[in-house]
């Protein structure tokens, strides 16, 4: 019995080391790997929700102290669904990327700079700690970006592209291109699995 309740403390203790989120809550926007704590101060200029049958996209503008926006999204499926192809998979339909080069990966959080189809340059943090939550935050410039980076425990970060978009208008930041047909007929989301008797 003691062994249980020992590996069942060890078991805890170690997931809650390993808890990769994003969050955005009283003027702050949260960035937690494991033990690392990012803190982003930022005021929310405009919110957006769109639904789309199985999902739910919440979309925040927001400024940080230097003056740009930069979006937070917060895509969350419904309890019986759940995001069906690879996070890079994804980022390619939301973003019709031309290309992506990968900055950093460790647990569940990914760092890049994305290309977009008009070959305009974005930076991105992609958080995914299981099938049914997407998080995403991008229009960091340059060094935001390297501030983060060294933050979630990147040494040295060095940007391939130093000219990114950033955003001063709110009516330009949002960039993904969440719609009925990439959700339901690409899909992104798709029913979970049943198991017989369940």
């Amino acid at each position: 019995m003691k062994f249980f309740v020992s590996a069942l403390v060890l078991f805890f203790l170690s997931a809650c080391s390993s808890m990769t989120q994003m969050a955005y809550r009283s003027h702050t926007l949260s960035i937690q790997m494991g033990s690392t704590h990012i803190q982003l101060p930022a005021v929310e200029v405009a919110k957006r929700v769109d639904t789309y049958g199985s999902v739910a996209i919440y979309q925040h503008i927001l400024q940080l102290d230097e003056g740009n926006l930069v979006v937070y999204e917060d895509a969350q499926t419904d309890l019986e669904y759940e995001f069906e192809p690879t996070v890079m998979r994804i980022i390619d339909v939301l973003f019709q990327t031309h290309r992506k080069v990968l900055l950093f990966a460790k647990d569940h959080m990914r760092a890049y700079q994305v290309i977009l189809s008009d070959h305009a340059i974005l930076n991105l943090l992609v958080q995914q700690s299981d099938s049914q939550q997407l998080q995403l935050l991008y229009g960091m410039n340059a060094e935001q970006m390297v501030r983060i980076l060294k933050g979630l425990g990147m040494p040295t970060p060095k940007l391939p592209y130093a000219n990114v978009m950033t955003f001063h208008r709110k009516e330009r930041a949002i960039q993904t291109h969440w719609n009925a047909q990439n959700v339901h007929f690409y899909p992104l989301v798709v029913p979970l699995p049943r198991f017989f008797g369940l």
